[in-house]
């Protein structure tokens, strides 16, 4: 049968779209702020007129039959229109002891009544764009109507999660700041089969990730922008405060498998207080160490506690994590130290844009149903640049413009890493979730003790205290890092060997960890090879990657963005498939 399964991950945030192809198979996923280039494409459709269409008939081709699968279930309108009730129920009382709401909960109440506004809307217009689309195109048959399945949203973080995993069982714990009815949800996994296993009371409304989101706020930052990776960073500059890790403490607990709030009469003082110490505008990023480093603590502590709750139920020594709060490196790494479990999987997009592999896969199991075959899954999921526009780089582009052998690709851009120059790197299919894993990459040398701060300055345009993240070859792993996990999604931070500490200092983040990717030949032999050859020339099998983009941006979608950083930034050199290009 030719049947396509097309996930829509239509959060109002990080909305997304994949294929899953008639043998099960994701042939395509890619987050919508690629294809935009605007952050996170908050209440962006992930059906983007036009550039789903093409995508469909790339991938599953103009004929094809199609399912349109989404990542929240037919009831979620309901929930946020009674959420937003219940919240401005909430702000009448506040008025009613205030004479008027709080400063220190104008920001609080107004941002959850934007996120339940916007995720109506944006439960709304799923699919309508691209049911408009595949009825005006003028090859294939006329569709008066295309079947739309809606699936729980936690569901859909665990499918993503499951599907995705190297096991052929295990149990799952989905944790974010949004669900239907809960913020979190546990799952076992079994034959290809996804299956709820909790049961949290809804009247327990704590949520960790708002937790965190709080935790951002607090610190400064943006949530919607995405700013949490910053709560993690700067919380290693941080230093253990009494006062701050008790204020937090009290606002959050575990209850069983399901997360608590304190009661409004705890909340409110806590909210005022870390309102009137809250990080200003005009200070420095520095001035809410102590802030993050507590959150940071706070957080980790709840998340292992619910972990081992789960851990009890004696379901499998296999873990699978999904939802926002996967998202935490930092607690990713310390996961197993801290619970019983033995081994541990994190998906490339735990997030919500990952929602759409996770529905796609439902629907696909759906008509489908039967035992899956563990094996891993590609990050490289999303689009490729385009070869009309790299065959109009090579007539019109640049001068000094070189195409060579692969191999001497390898040879020539590990010898410019040596020699210190910062390596601009767009090779084959787009990673899918938040992380560039080696093929939409900025990369350099970390021996140079100077180069986090270089590459701040004049590539990232970013924050001092940002870490940057080591690409290691798997058969190294345990040289370099104590207690070594496989991490192929750049999912989890571990602490460096002190021996080598100091060979490789630039990606040692303050507090001795860093976020590692393994690399594997069989996963990713281009950079494989790239880095077998840096080794070869250095004795050391890593070096420093983080994302092709500026600060505020999304990752290169194009070669027209790939040369765009390139020539307004610090990069030395751009690496375009076989290309070379040198300043």
């Amino acid at each position: 049968m030719n049947k396509y399964y097309v996930g829509l991950a239509n959060t109002l945030h990080d909305s997304a779209m994949a294929i899953v192809g008639p043998d099960g198979r994701v042939l395509f996923a890619e987050a919508t702020e690629r294809h935009l280039q605007n952050k996170r494409s908050i209440l962006c459709a992930p059906d983007f007129f036009k550039h789903s269409r093409e995508m469909i008939d790339r991938y599953a081709g103009p004929e094809a039959e199609l399912v349109l699968a989404q990542s929240w279930s037919r009831n979620a309108r309901t929930l946020m229109q009674q959420m937003l009730e219940t919240l401005r129920h909430e702000e009448q009382q506040l008025v009613d002891v205030f004479g008027e709401i709080p400063e220190f909960m104008r920001t609080h109440i107004s941002s959850r009544e934007f996120l339940y506004t916007a995720q109506i809307n944006a439960l709304d217009q799923t699919g309508n764009t691209l049911k408009y689309e595949l009825n005006q195109r003028e090859r294939g048959r006329y569709l008066r109507d295309l079947p739309i399945r809606a699936y729980n949203h936690h569901l859909a973080h665990a499918a993503a999660a499951c599907y995705s995993s190297p096991f052929g069982e295990g149990v799952c714990a989905v944790m974010d700041a949004l669900g239907e009815g809960t913020s979190s949800g546990c799952f076992s996994y079994r034959d290809g089969v996804v299956e709820r296993i909790d049961d949290v009371d809804d009247s327990i409304t704590g949520s960790l990730g708002f937790f965190y989101t709080f935790v951002c706020v607090v610190c400064g930052f943006g949530h919607l922008t995405g700013e949490e990776w910053k709560v993690m960073g700067l919380a290693a500059y941080g230093k253990p405060r009494k006062d701050l890790y008790e204020l937090f403490r009290a606002m959050i607990d575990v209850d069983g498998l399901g997360i608590r709030f304190a009661p409004d009469s705890t909340l409110l003082p806590i909210f005022k207080k870390l309102h009137d110490i809250r990080r200003k505008s005009d200070e420095s990023p520095f001035a809410a160490a102590d802030l993050a480093y507590a959150g940071q603590q706070v957080f980790s502590e709840v998340y292992f506690e619910f972990l081992r709750n789960l851990g009890k139920l004696g379901i499998s020594d296999k873990l699978i994590l999904g939802g926002g709060c996967a998202l935490n490196s930092s607690a990713n790494g310390r996961v197993l130290a801290n619970t019983d479990f033995k081994r541990l999987h994190i998906f490339s997009a735990p997030g919500d844009d990952g929602n759409a592999v996770g529905a796609a896969l439902l629907a696909y199991h759906e008509d489908h149903p039967g035992r899956t075959e563990p094996a891993f899954q590609s990050p490289y999921l999303g689009s490729t640049l385009s070869e009309d526009t790299l065959d109009k780089m090579s007539q019109f582009g640049p001068p000094g413009q070189v195409r060579l052998e692969p191999s001497e690709v390898y040879r020539r851009t590990a010898a410019y890493l040596a020699e210190g120059k910062l390596v601009g790197w767009a090779q084959g299919r787009a990673e899918f979730g938040p992380r560039a894993l080696g093929n939409r990459s900025i990369l350099a040398d970390a021996r140079d003790s100077g180069m986090k701060d270089k590459i701040n300055a004049r590539v990232k345009f970013r924050e001092a205290f940002r870490p940057f993240a080591p690409s290691i070859l798997h058969e190294y792993g345990d040289e370099y890092f104590a207690d070594y996990q496989e991490s192929p999604y750049m999912e989890r931070t571990l602490r460096i060997r002190d021996e080598v500490a100091a060979k490789v200092p630039a990606i040692v983040h303050e507090d001795g960890t860093a976020r590692l990717q393994t690399v594997r030949r069989e996963w990713n032999d281009r950079y494989w090879q790239l880095i077998e050859e840096f080794r070869k020339l250095t004795g050391v099998p890593l070096i420093l990657n983080t994302s092709f983009n500026v600060m505020g941006k999304p990752i290169i979608h194009t070669a027209e963005d790939a040369l765009s950083v390139f020539y307004t930034t610090g990069l030395d050199v751009l690496v375009i498939g076989d290309t070379i290009i040198e300043k």
